[in-house]
């Protein structure tokens, strides 16, 4: 007997759970295929995916047979292999020696895991256990910066700065010896100066931190290259530079976080390559499968490896998993041959161009800023004072929401929970002109639609 849609998503609301949603309640709406850029929910209503999800389905959905048939073929040939006690396999083999070509130079040995937090949390042990071997047992202390996201086990939401606890406060007390510094949002500097007139001194506070601190406590700093979750905020050209020198002058080692904005996100494989920075871990998921299948990594360099030489560490059942790692190796393959990194890189100029030259006149839109196909969009009730449209006011939901019904699937920030209301323009990195013009032909009278209020 088939039932009704009503009675299925009354089925899910009793009995399974949504992040980002309160327990008990869904979207009242039902995905059921993609292909392209888009999806499809079960009545066929046709949803153009302007935010890749959730940052993470890089390739869109053009290349579903040809990563399938990968899946498959590792499935057939050998479904699982644990990576416990020094086991390997061909398809790991395989994968890391595809990433080692794509990932900044010098950083080729690889911890595979199943997704991004796990990653993250990974990097952040990784460290500690690398300086006590080193016999500098108090270097503990992990930085981090406010508006950071770092995913949502208890060191990664520990380390995070965004969303004034609400994705940490209910499970407190987290996780000791992490300190947080100054972001690097120039539109909302917490240091109230402009740029370039600042002298960049958001890396400057991190190195007075550490200072303060004693760098005899401090293992590891942690960023994101751009800002993700808080809304894709890049940073001036000098800040990666600066804290990549700062780092090394204090024997803190530095961990990119390139979750969100590795593979090819921001027009290069990986986000650090803007900087020409090369860190000493790397927290990678997302695109590394382009989110075909839970997987991700955590890269380091030459130091921190061979600082781990005899070391044991546990893991996951199922991290390192066989066929994460041969849906990794076609994803990767696909990104080299068909030159999707050059194309993000080409759509995102396109669309940045358009944005500033529509929509950054329109008296709601305060600031755009983005790199590739990373690009956040400013809300602002006064343009001139900055300030934001009250939270309690739904603005940016009910953007979010208007964009849903008429077939465009965006993801925005508030200040309820971020530094700022910033719509998210993140289409797969296969997206075209012509896709492009009709997500920003569908979000520019959302935006029109928006008037300052008196204060």
């Amino acid at each position: 007997m088939k039932i009704n849609e009503a009675e299925l998503l009354k089925w899910d609301a009793d009995h399974i759970m949504h992040w980002v949603m309160p327990v008990g309640q869904n979207a009242g709406i039902i995905m059921d295929r993609a292909e392209g850029v888009c999806f499809y929910d079960t009545e066929g209503k046709e949803y153009i995916d302007g935010a890749s999800q959730l940052v993470c389905v890089t390739l869109g959905y053009k290349y579903n047979e040809e990563i399938a048939a990968a899946a498959a073929e590792q499935l057939k040939k050998m479904p699982f292999m644990h990576n416990f006690w020094g086991f390997t396999n061909t398809a790991t083999l395989e994968c890391a020696r595809r990433l080692s070509k794509l990932t900044p130079e010098g950083l080729d040995h690889f911890c595979f895991t199943n997704g991004g937090s796990e990653s993250t949390e990974g990097a952040f042990q990784y460290a500690r256990k690398y300086w006590k071997n080193k016999g500098a047992h108090n270097k503990r202390k992990i930085i981090s910066l406010y508006n950071s996201y770092h995913g949502v086990m208890y060191a990664s939401s520990t380390a995070t700065g965004l969303a004034m606890g609400h994705f940490s406060a209910d499970f407190a007390p987290l996780v000791p010896d992490f300190i947080k510094a100054p972001s690097y949002y120039c539109y909302r500097c917490m240091l109230d100066l402009e740029y370039p007139q600042c002298g960049i001194a958001c890396a400057k506070q991190l190195e007075k931190i550490i200072q303060l601190e004693g760098a005899d406590n401090i293992a590891a700093f942690i960023a994101e290259p751009v800002h993700g979750t808080a809304g894709h905020m890049p940073p001036p050209p000098e800040y990666w530079p600066m804290v990549r020198a700062i780092c090394s002058k204090y024997d803190v080692l530095l961990i990119a976080d390139e979750v969100m904005s590795g593979f090819g996100r921001t027009g290069k494989a990986f986000a650090v390559d803007h900087w020409d920075v090369k860190p000493d871990m790397m927290a990678m998921a997302k695109g590394i499968t382009s989110s075909y299948i839970p997987f991700g990594a955590v890269a380091m360099n030459d130091v921190v490896y061979e600082g781990l030489k005899g070391s044991m560490f546990a893991g996951a059942t199922f991290s390192s998993h066989v066929v994460g790692s041969a849906v990794s190796s076609k994803v990767l393959e696909i990104y080299v041959r068909d030159k999707v990194f050059d194309n993000a890189a080409k759509m995102g100029q396109y669309a940045l161009e358009r944005l500033k030259g529509k929509f950054l006149e329109l008296p709601c839109v305060g600031e755009i800023s983005g790199l590739g196909l990373m690009i956040g969009i400013e809300i602002v009730e006064d343009k001139a004072t900055k300030r934001a449209f009250d939270p309690d006011s739904k603005v940016m939901l009910d953007i979010q929401q208007k964009a849903l019904e008429k077939g465009l699937f965006i993801r925005v920030s508030d200040q309820s929970w971020s530094s700022g209301n910033r719509i998210s323009f993140c289409p797969p990195l296969t997206v075209t002109k012509q896709e492009v013009d009709r997500i920003l032909d569908i979000l520019y009278p959302l935006v029109t639609a928006l008037k300052p209020q008196q204060a």
